[in-house]
């Protein structure tokens, strides 16, 4: 979670505020447009957001919440010729099935075309990065290593190995395909509804998620249900989309795959993948990644600094001016990451036993089973039946955590923004995610703080004991399915869970391609025209030179009297 900061640019929308597009109904809604600006910008530029915990936190979540389960048991080593089987496995079943042979045929006309390099692009990743469990394996996994250290060490594998970051388009020679200025294309366009490329918000429509609730750019929305607010700030034909679900579905897919064929190493590789789907889940479990902005009080303070800033600089044609979305975008980020690194020191001291009492209730919560969450992914998983160990488990589960966590990503904003330093929500202010102590950043723990430091923790406590609760209950599925729990398997029952795995990836998978292939022939036939222009107020000029004017007049009339007199 160690964000870039990076240039932000402007986009369409802002030249649809500033042209008058938007109706007028009163000064406070014209607060709210201009309020709007800089929240549009964020939602497709801001480059926080792209992982839910930092990579220890990924490996010891996982580590301490599934430490009591039968992954405890010694393992084996996995295999990449497990992978080529599960490859070969998915090309072998869409040429033999009726629904799908068409489809697949059509984009895969023989076997050799389906390589690595594809497989990586059919599982929309970055087919130019070095997979863990597709083009190399975890060489800190030592051999006989436990069950439960191989799952961990994946845990950390989605940010480590840039599965989802910089997804670019590529032509049939698998060459980067540029646009009429040399910029890379993304793979998906949608892509830059979320973050943009070039940043580690690249990666961000795979690691968040929003809930599946009708989502509005109304800034009132924003005020009242944070969780439905969401902006077409980068692309504005492509649709907001967030796939942490589907990632996390995608790699269970995988790992059953693999753990029902015979291939050495098959079974470790299948829970190397399950391990990476964890991360996703444990991504969303983090509430600010189910909110695309989260905290309407951050722009209030934006637009004030931005007020401010235009009067020193006279609506910056004396001096430049920075824009209102630069500055929300710096002082969200610096709570976003403050609070994920009050987090993880916190949590990370207490694992030997000692830290803060804070710390140490999030090692527990991770222990703990949630009830209120449990009876969720029960209502979530009913209607499967009595068989939910061959349904989309891993889907349903994650997209049950973002729900829940939605209701609470604002709160978790107002909490920090409490505890942080006022500096941190001005335009000086700057926390450094590379060196800075977050407990320099925040105000002392007393009277006044009291009830924001409880808030803040009382909903990290939430999300751990949830992602506890939700990684067990997957375990305890996923070794259903394939027989690793010790019931009753026979061979017919084997093939027939890995056929739906396989067919239900498979269906998913070219419907999905499909659409990105088109939103990407949309984009290609008309990019976006992206201006950067100096930011200039004529109105806060205006305004210094009205009060210019009157500290002249008033100082002239000063002046006059005691020459009078």
């Amino acid at each position: 979670m160690l964000p870039s900061r990076v240039p932000q640019n402007h986009t369409t929308f802002a030249h649809e505020m500033r042209s008058g597009r938007r109706k007028k109904t009163g000064a406070s809604h014209r607060l709210l447009c201009i309020l709007t600006l800089g929240l549009g910008l964020f939602a497709a530029t801001t480059p926080q957001v792209a992982r839910g915990y930092a990579e220890d936190v990924h490996y010891q979540l996982a580590l301490r919440s599934l430490e009591k389960t039968p992954l405890a048991a010694s393992a084996g080593q996995a295999s990449l010729v497990a992978t080529a089987a599960v490859r070969s496995a998915i090309d072998t079943h869409a040429r033999r099935s009726p629904a799908l042979r068409d489809a697949w045929v059509k984009r895969y006309p023989t076997p050799n075309d389906f390589d690595d390099w594809a497989l990586k692009s059919f599982l929309l990743l970055e087919p130019g990065a070095r997979i863990f469990g597709i083009d190399r394996l975890d060489e800190r996994v030592a051999a006989n290593a436990r069950w439960l250290d191989l799952v961990a060490q994946a845990s950390r594998h989605p940010d480590e190995d840039w599965r989802n970051r910089e997804r670019l388009a590529y032509d049939p020679k698998r060459v980067a395909i540029k646009d009429k200025k040399g910029a890379p294309v993304p793979a998906d366009p949608a892509i830059l509804n979320m973050g943009k490329l070039g940043a580690l918000s690249s990666q961000a429509h795979a690691h968040y998620g929003l809930a599946q609730v009708e989502f509005s750019p109304d800034p009132d929305v924003l005020k009242s249900e944070p969780r439905r607010f969401a902006r077409k700030a980068g692309y504005e034909r492509a649709p907001i989309i967030t796939l942490a679900a589907e990632m996390a579905q995608i790699h269970l897919d995988l790992a059953l795959i693999a753990a029902l064929s015979d291939a050495p190493g098959s079974v470790e590789l299948s829970w190397l993948y399950a391990g990476a789907g964890f991360h996703y889940l444990q991504d969303v479990g983090n509430q600010i990644h189910t909110v695309q902005v989260g905290l309407y009080d951050f722009f209030k303070d934006a637009f004030l600094e931005r007020l401010k800033m235009g009067l020193l600089t006279g609506g910056g044609y004396i001096r430049p001016m920075r824009s209102l979305a630069s500055i929300g975008i710096d002082i969200l980020t610096n709570h976003h990451v403050l609070s994920e690194h009050l987090t993880q020191k916190r949590f990370i001291s207490a694992l030997s036993g000692g830290g803060s009492a804070d710390g140490q209730r999030l090692v527990v919560a991770a222990q703990q089973d949630d009830p209120e969450f449990a009876a969720r992914i029960d209502a979530a998983l009913a209607p499967l039946g009595t068989s939910p160990e061959r349904s989309e488990f891993g889907l349903l589960m994650t997209r049950a955590l973002i729900d829940a966590s939605s209701f609470e990503g604002a709160e978790v904003y107002r909490a920090t923004r409490s505890l942080a330093l006022p500096i941190l929500r001005s335009r000086f202010g700057q926390y450094d995610e590379t060196r800075d102590d977050p407990d320099l950043f925040v105000l002392p723990r007393q009277a006044d703080t009291s009830a924001a430091y409880e808030q803040f923790f009382g909903l990290q406590e939430k999300a751990f004991r949830r992602v506890g609760t939700a990684l067990r209950r997957w375990v305890m599925l996923q070794r259903k399915a394939t027989g690793q729990d010790g019931s009753p398997q026979s061979a017919e029952d084997r093939a027939a869970i890995r056929a739906i795995a396989l067919e239900r990836l498979i269906a998913r998978q070219l419907h999905m391609l499909d659409q990105q292939d088109a939103r990407l022939a949309d984009f290609l036939r008309q990019p976006p025209e992206l201006q950067t222009q100096p930011e200039k107020a004529p109105g806060l000029l205006a305004a210094d030179l009205v009060l210019l004017l009157g500290l002249g007049l008033a100082a002239f009339l000063v002046i006059r009297r005691r020459r009078s007199t």
